[in-house]
């Protein structure tokens, strides 16, 4: 898929297409911000927020880390089991 990249900032709770080192690489995997991650900004496509669940997204981000091959790999599987999506206003 070739890359759509934006100015929306990668700031916590913003939702944001995952890819391989290849910038036309995301498929159906995304993360969701944590923290301020500037650094993202203009490399990987911004595509939605949070707009409620911020108590979910600081569960999932004290997980446990350190299992497969990358330290950033929670030990136990971490599931999302409902999304509802929102027209933006």
């Amino acid at each position: 898929m070739k890359a759509e990249f934006n100015d929306r900032p990668h700031v916590k709770g913003v939702i944001s297409a995952a890819r391989s080192s290849h910038p036309d690489s995301a498929g159906c995997q995304f993360f969701i911000v944590h923290g301020d991650a500037r650094f993202l900004d203009k490399q990987y496509t911004a595509f939605g927020a949070l707009v409620a669940g911020e108590d979910v997204l600081e569960k999932i981000a004290s997980v446990p880390t350190g299992g497969g091959s990358e330290k950033s790999t929670p030990i136990d599987r971490v599931e999302v089991q409902s999304v509802k999506l929102v027209p933006a206003k």
